[in-house]
């Protein structure tokens, strides 16, 4: 650490002539209270210096409010080593300038220094407060030593309950996928925010557990707390992914009721859900109604077109954002040839594809190889889709070869079959669909060892067949059913009405069968409906 005399020396020998400061700011600094308006007007790295060159020549050096400024402004203006720099002249540091440098590592993808920071903290008798373990757990890479700052909590009575804490450390929980230490977590909580809902709702729905994130939803909506923008857009992204239309619908109508502006990406998530959810007009009268079409807003309806079979649409979407100044991104790419693929349209799908690299620049990833993929199966172009896979620049993932398999099945392919099954039982080795597929491409070839042969390999391996599910939506809530499930609470009414339908279906199907066989017959007879009663 250099002695503040040295450093004087250092910083003012390395200042240019005050002729070459952009924009200079070289009004001497006085105990006045303007120097901090002065610092914040601070854009390039040498006016950074100016004023810190003028904090040496005065008292102001010796603060800890003025430096630990300085630092949070060098930090946002994102020159992490000078700000250290000055850091290390502090000679007491205060837990402002350590929680500034600690956050700034951690944002920095530099969490270890971060860590040390805090120990050297701690050390040094510098007290934590309620923005420091939120800032570490920013700078914490692995589940691990989130946990240990999550026992540093518990430990200090003081954050124990303090809901800003707690909600970071949920929020730290969801972003590693352990959703049940969150859950847990955010269930012990004495007070909880609409930050604290929306992390949880948040971590639900990032690992495709949309009915637990709805369910919390409506559990927040009773609580009466405030909803924000973000909690919609998680919440509707829930919805796309299960269909549940009556919630997305009252999202909508709460965004009209609170009058809340549709931002790209509220809008975005509204258009998704319309859209997944079978109502593609109603996507695009959202679509019509928002005030910015960003490249959000135009790939949610590109994508939507995509799903309904309106290939031709998309494209013509495609077209049009381009034409209204908005460069399509990577996402764009997947739906318009996703819109290719469900359309059939080979030819424009392969010159989309190939005008990736060519005309816009952007290098195709596994995600458009797979669209690719795709459209050649559907067309029945089974050996080019083949080809594409083996000569992709990445290596190429179950989706692509199950997708080759899929097509396989529809064409009784055997070679390609076998070819995509070899890799699947590499990279998916309990997925029980991909063997009833080959077992049923043997099947119809008759080639009866060989299926013999897949329900061996299933047997010993204990691949079990997933039982099929069903999701439905009633009253703002989704129910979930299994073939064969009794978990649910109304299974015994459920089953006597399903018992009462199959009845009333096979009487149906019985008086049109006698129906049929009198008309074909002899001449008509008046028969009673049995519902006439």
């Amino acid at each position: 650490m250099l002695p503040i005399s040295a450093a004087n020396s250092h910083f003012i020998a390395h200042l240019p002539a005050p002729s070459n400061y952009p924009n200079p700011l070289a009004k001497p600094i006085s105990n006045k209270p303007n120097h901090l308006q002065i610092l914040k007007k601070c854009t390039h790295l040498i006016q950074f210096k100016q004023v810190h060159a003028q904090f040496i020549k005065t008292p102001l050096h010796l603060s800890n409010t003025y430096l630990s400024k300085l630092i949070q402004a060098l930090v946002d203006s994102g020159d992490l080593p000078y700000a250290r720099q000055v850091f290390d002249q502090v000679t007491q540091p205060s837990t402002f300038a350590f929680n500034t440098m600690i956050r700034c590592y951690g944002t920095n993808n530099l969490g270890h220094d971060g860590i040390d920071l805090y120990i050297r903290m701690r050390h040094q008798g510098v007290d934590a407060d309620n923005f420091t373990y939120p800032f570490l757990l920013k700078a914490c890479s692995g589940l691990k030593q989130g946990k240990g700052v999550h026992a540093l909590v518990v430990k200090d009575k003081r954050f124990s309950s303090e809901i800003h804490s707690l909600t970071s450390l949920t929020t730290f929980y969801c972003s590693f996928g352990d959703v049940g230490s969150a859950r847990l977590l955010f269930d012990s909580m004495p007070e909880r925010n609409v930050v604290t809902w929306t992390g949880i709702i948040k971590g639900y729905v990032k690992q495709k557990r949309y009915k637990e994130g709805i369910e919390l939803f409506n559990q927040m909506k009773n609580y009466g707390v405030e909803i924000n923008e973000l909690t919609l857009v998680c919440i509707l992204s829930a919805c796309a992914n299960l269909g549940a239309l009556e919630i997305g619908q009252w999202v909508h109508e709460y965004t009209d009721r609170k009058r809340i502006f549709l931002n790209p990406k509220l809008g975005a998530a509204l258009i998704d859900m319309y859209g997944k959810c079978g109502h593609i007009d109603k996507a695009y009268r959202v679509f019509k109604t928002l005030p910015c079409q960003g490249v959000y807003v135009w790939n949610a309806l590109i994508g939507g077109l995509a799903m309904h079979g309106y290939g031709i649409e998309a494209i013509k979407r495609f077209r049009e954002m381009q034409g209204n100044g908005i460069k399509p991104d990577r996402i764009t790419f997947i739906a318009v040839l996703s819109a290719c693929s469900h359309s059939g349209l080979v030819e424009k799908g392969k010159e989309i594809f190939h005008s990736m690299r060519k005309d816009f620049g952007i290098e195709p990833g596994i995600k458009h190889y797979g669209c690719f993929v795709d459209i050649l199966c559907r067309a029945g172009l089974l050996n080019e889709a083949y080809e594409v896979i083996m000569n992709m620049p990445m290596e190429p993932n179950a989706v692509l070869w199950g997708t080759l398999l899929n097509a396989c099945a529809a064409a009784a392919n055997v070679e390609l079959a076998e070819a995509a099954m070899e890799r699947l039982m590499v990279l998916e080795p309990c997925n029980d669909g991909n063997y009833v597929l080959m077992s049923n491409i043997y099947a119809v070839k008759k080639r009866w060892n060989d299926v013999a042969r897949i329900r061996k390999i299933m047997k010993d391996g204990r691949v079990l067949r997933n039982p099929g599910h069903s999701l439905i939506e009633v009253d703002n809530v989704v129910h979930e059913f299994m073939v064969g499930d009794g978990r649910h609470p109304s299974s015994e009414q459920i089953y006597d009405m399903l018992e009462k339908v199959v009845i009333t279906i096979k009487e149906g199907y019985f008086l049109r069968s006698c129906l049929r066989g009198l008309i074909t017959v002899g001449p008509p007879v008046q028969v009673e409906s049995p519902v006439q009663k």
